[in-house]
Order: C-alpha cells, then sequence, then structure tokens
C-alpha cells in the first residue's frame, strides 16, 4: 500500500494519470472505467477513493465524501451509451456538480472536453465513430417515437475504393476520405449526425427529416462529391470518385434502429449495383407516397360560393386525381378542402388542374390536379387512419 500511496501522492497533475493507469494496468482487468481502482478499493479500503480524488483534483476530500463521488459517478455513466475512461467519467459528473466546483483551477475543463470527444470520434475524419452513432440512433428513435415525427438515415459508400486505394495508396486514401468527410459536413444541414461507419462508408442521422426531403440531400451530397476533385482520381476505370447511397425513414422502414439500418443497408446494396446512386432516388419521389385512395374532397366553386364534393382516386405528395361531375378548365387554379372524419384533419390547399379527361359510360371527368405547395406531411398522415386504404407501388 505504500507504494500505491507514493504514487498517488507524486501525481499532482492531469497528465500523470496516464502513468497511475499504466501502473494499475499491471494484472488488473480493466474492461470497464474504474474496474481497476474498484478492486484496489476491495484491497485496500475505500481511502483509495480519497486519494484519488485529492491527486486528480488537488481538493480535500473526506473519505465519505470520495466514496460517495466515485460511486455516483460511476452508476451515471451506467446509464450511458458512450465509453469513456474513469478520469472522464469523474470529471464529467463534477461538472455537473458546481457545488463541488468553487475553485476554477481545480479542473481543466478543455482536457475533459478532448477526453470526451476523443471517445466518440473518428480519428481519421473527425466525424463521430460508429459506436457513438449506434447510441445516437438508439436516443433518436426514442426522441421521435415520443414527438411522433419522422427522421431519416442515410447509408453512404464510396465507390471502386479498394481500386483507388490500390492504385493511390492508403496514404492518399485516408486523405481522401477525410477529403470526403469534410464535403459531407459542408453539404448537409447542421444538425446532421455524420459518421465513419467503417472504411469507406458514412452513416448520417437527419433528425425531423422527411424522406422526400432525405432523398434530396442525399442527392447534393452525391453530386457534390461527384463534382469534387480528389488527387489520384483519374487513376480509377472511371476517372472520377463516385458515392452511392441508401435512405430509410423512421417510422416506415422500421421502429429500432437495428431495423432501420438493415433497411438502410439493403437501399444502399441497391445503389452499389450501378453505382453513383442514390436508393430510392429523386425521380421515385412521387411513387413513394402515392396511395389509391377513395375519398370525399371538396372542391371550392367560385360561382355559387360553397365546397362542392368530388372523390379522390390517386393522391402523392405532389397532386391528386380527383373524379368529379363538372369539367375544369386546363391551367385554372383550384381551391381544395379534405375534410374531416374522411382525413386526418381539415386540411385546405391550392392546385392547378394539369389534365380533364371524361370518366367512363357514366359521364364525370377525371381531373388531374398539382398542388401548388408539397403536401408530404399531410400525405404521411393517411395511411394511419383506420379506413380500407391500398398503396400504389410503382
Amino acid at each position: 500500500m505504500s507504494d500505491l500511496v507514493a504514487l498517488l501522492e507524486g501525481f499532482p497533475s492531469m497528465s500523470d494519470c496516464k502513468t497511475f493507469d499504466l501502473y494499475l494496468a499491471g494484472g488488473v482487468k480493466a474492461d470497464e472505467p474504474g474496474s481497476s481502482i474498484e478492486y484496489l478499493s476491495a484491497s485496500y479500503g475505500e481511502d483509495i477513493f480519497q486519494r484519488l480524488l485529492n491527486n486528480l483534483l488537488n481538493k480535500e476530500f473526506s473519505v465519505q465524501e470520495a466514496t460517495a463521488i466515485w460511486r455516483a459517478a460511476m452508476k451515471q455513466f451506467s446509464k450511458e451509451n458512450v465509453r469513456l475512461n474513469w478520469r472522464s467519467v469523474i470529471l464529467d459528473y463534477l461538472l455537473g456538480r458546481t457545488d463541488l466546483l468553487d475553485n476554477p483551477l481545480i479542473i481543466e475543463a478543455s482536457e475533459l472536453r478532448n477526453l470526451q470527444q476523443q471517445a466518440i470520434t473518428d480519428g481519421l475524419t473527425n466525424l463521430y465513430n460508429q459506436a457513438y452513432f449506434k447510441a445516437k440512433l438508439t436516443k433518436t428513435v426514442e426522441e421521435h417515437r415520443k414527438s411522433s415525427s419522422a427522421f431519416s438515415l442515410l447509408l453512404l459508400d464510396l465507390d471502386h475504393f479498394k481500386q483507388f486505394n490500390d492504385r493511390c495508396g492508403h496514404l492518399r486514401g485516408d486523405q481522401t476520405l477525410a477529403q470526403v468527410a469534410q464535403t459531407l459536413c459542408a453539404t448537409l444541414p447542421e444538425n446532421s449526425v455524420v459518421s465513419r461507419y467503417g472504411g469507406e462508408e458514412f452513416a448520417v442521422i437527419l433528425p425531423q427529416t422527411d424522406l422526400l426531403q432525405a432523398i434530396q440531400l442525399a442527392e447534393q451530397v452525391r453530386a457534390a462529391v461527384e463534382k469534387n476533385s480528389f488527387a489520384g482520381e483519374e487513376r480509377l476505370d472511371k476517372g472520377t470518385l463516385t458515392i452511392s447511397g441508401g435512405i430509410v425513414s423512421y417510422p416506415a422502414a422500421g421502429m429500432t434502429g437495428n431495423e432501420l439500418i438493415a433497411q438502410a443497408d439493403s437501399k444502399l446494396y441497391q445503389a452499389k449495383l450501378n453505382r453513383n446512386k442514390i436508393v430510392p432516388g429523386k425521380n421515385e419521389t412521387r411513387h413513394i407516397t402515392r396511395h389509391s385512395i377513395n375519398n370525399i374532397v371538396e372542391i371550392f366553386d367560385n360561382k355559387s360560393g360553397n365546397f362542392k364534393n368530388a372523390l379522390s382516386a390517386d393522391i402523392s405528395h405532389t397532386g391528386i386525381l380527383l373524379k368529379s361531375s363538372t369539367p375544369a378548365v386546363i391551367g385554372s387554379n383550384l381551391k381544395l378542402r379534405f375534410p374531416y372524419p374522411f382525413w386526418p384533419s381539415d386540411h385546405y390547399t391550392n392546385g392547378q388542374v394539369r389534365h380533364v379527361r371524361r370518366s367512363g359510360k357514366r359521364g364525370g371527368f377525371l381531373l388531374g390536379i398539382e398542388f401548388a405547395q408539397p403536401q408530404p406531411d399531410f400525405v404521411g398522415e393517411i395511411l394511419p387512419l383506420d379506413r380500407p386504404q391500398q398503396s400504389t407501388n410503382a
């Protein structure tokens, strides 16, 4: 014990704790933060906590205080998904206890931030690492489940990157990965969670983003990478470095993080068959939300000043096909109402007539109407309705 006491008393600074870690590692299992300290306390008593905190923080604690702080910090850590070493766990806990940090010289806050950042960051790209991404995805699912809102997941993979590494060298490959990471961060919204998922694969969480918005963002990323200039890319067979991606949205594609990852990976596989592609693509967006639904839709009649009934045949986020007893002029603007309880809520929107044709032997007309503004949120609310509906696959 005397050797340990002398060792602890000789370490007044944060940097010396690395030597202490090495000392503890000798024959002591350290799979979890603090396991080695717990091992020593079982052998030498709880005053180990006192000496540890006194030297770590340059502040006097009683054995009881130090033990309580240690236990509370480790309990708090057990609720977190991100791995930290024991120094980070203690300091993170103390930063939340301002009553214990009345002396601003006690803690080097920048040191703590650096330690925390290192634990969740990929060293090559400075993006979040896979461990943090998975923990964040689980948390994002819970947050959006509580708010009943959508978010999207994007998996990206550089095309023919093995060929790039073989012909340009791994050092150039590493530099290219870092450059791609910068491109992703510069292209995507600030609230995006961008991570390196492994190798040349990246994963992105897009909070409060539906599938249609995610497709647009993914296309911007794909175009940005294709347009960017990467040293050595001329050695590729195609002469240009490109990226492919697969997109899914919560909750349509899955209710858990693992389900979403599996679905996104399947989409990515489809994209990789052609390369330089996003699946689903921007040309597929209308079909994604197209549903065959027969329901009452009302068209405002300017002559009478009243709404008249029509029947929906097909609806997507960009427009609607209506069965109407009266014709309309192509190019004319119409005011539409989707009345509750036939729809999730009373909803109004404007549209322009793009197509008119007669409907069957009974008379009447089919009106193809393009919404003045896309209606992804409203159309997305249709499926949960407890009434017969049938999605149209394309």
